[in-house]
């Protein structure tokens, strides 16, 4: 029963984001409100002009977050491309090349192309890799605990690709997944 009231939370969340933003803000104004009173002496009525120009702050940065992280997803979504996270698991201890590297994956046919970028915006940085894909493992898994480390989003679902590079693992959201697998197959 909690599994599928965890799912059911997080659809609504997905599917009415700027309500969450609000029930968010609402949680950490009346958190924020309590501490204020009880650590800082003071009536009710400042406490509270105090706690709504803290939290105002919160409320106006998760919202420019969540306006830009949409914009970039429709424009990725647009050219075809998708937001991803790539590792490659055999890689020699410590090297970077075994962390999760955000980038953006062009699929196409039988191949995918992997362009580092940095930032929320996906400014892209260092060589694009072309990778020819020879099969995609069928399990999926959900990324989290100590194997999240290096992603900034929760959610995120993994994928074994064979390469002509080895072993790769692809980190990205399930609809991405969806339309990486939709894109190889074509």
């Amino acid at each position: 029963m909690g599994e599928q009231r965890d799912g059911s939370v997080k659809n609504c969340v997905q599917q009415h984001p700027y309500l969450a933003l609000v029930a968010g803000y609402v949680v950490i104004f009346f958190i924020a409100g309590a501490i204020r009173l009880a650590f800082v002496p003071g009536d009710l009525a400042d406490a509270a002009v105090h706690t709504i120009m803290n939290t105002l702050v919160y409320w106006l940065l998760a919202l420019f977050q969540l306006r830009n992280l949409r914009k970039t997803n429709a424009r990725l979504k647009d050219r075809g491309q998708l937001r991803a996270y790539i590792r490659y698991p055999e890689a020699r201890p410590g090297s970077l090349s075994g962390i999760w590297n955000q980038g953006i994956v062009t699929p196409a046919a039988g191949s995918l192309q992997f362009q580092p970028a940095v930032y929320d915006n996906l400014e892209a940085s260092g060589r694009a890799t072309t990778l020819k894909v020879e099969r995609v493992l069928p399990q999926r898994w959900k990324v989290t605990g100590r194997n999240r480390k290096y992603i900034g989003s929760f959610g995120m679902y993994a994928v074994t690709v064979l390469t002509d590079h080895g072993k790769v693992e692809l980190a990205a959201s399930p609809e991405s997944l969806d339309r990486l697998a939709e894109a190889l197959a074509g």
